[in-house]
């Protein structure tokens, strides 16, 4: 009989996070006209907004003119500054990826391409951008 109680539950609670979860694509720059991204939100279980971005036929840094040393991806709340996340690195096959957290929950985020991965502020050309409100 428990068992019959929980099912409803648990059912409950992976329709949640369902209904919690978005795909948003980013617009690319005229720099990288090839390039296609996609940022995957959803909420993590202390409410945070867990990103997983996933590009697909963006150069690698090194191949823009001028060249850049790396792909740096920034969440900017509404307001505020914005936020080094983490490098975007791209392989072989012209893909990448970044999993990241972020405790907000509406906010730009884009990807620039800048002289170094430790950035604190983005300095050099925009490639990407996205807008997530949850």
């Amino acid at each position: 009989m428990k068992r019959m109680v929980y099912l409803p539950l648990v059912a409950l609670l992976l329709l949640t996070a369902v209904l919690w979860a978005r795909n948003d694509h980013m617009v690319n720059s005229a720099m990288v006209p090839a390039a296609q991204g996609k940022v995957h939100t959803a909420h993590d279980h202390n409410g945070n907004t867990e990103l997983d971005i996933q590009v697909h036929h963006l150069a690698k840094p090194r191949d823009l003119n001028p060249s850049y040393v790396s792909y740096i991806v920034w969440v900017e709340p509404r307001g505020e500054a914005p936020v080094n996340v983490g490098e975007l690195r791209v392989g072989d096959d012209l893909k990448g990826k970044l999993k990241t957290t972020t405790p907000f929950k509406k906010f730009d985020i884009v990807v620039t391409a800048e002289g170094a991965p430790n950035a604190t502020a983005p300095t050099g050309p925009e490639v990407l951008h996205g807008i997530v409100s949850r």
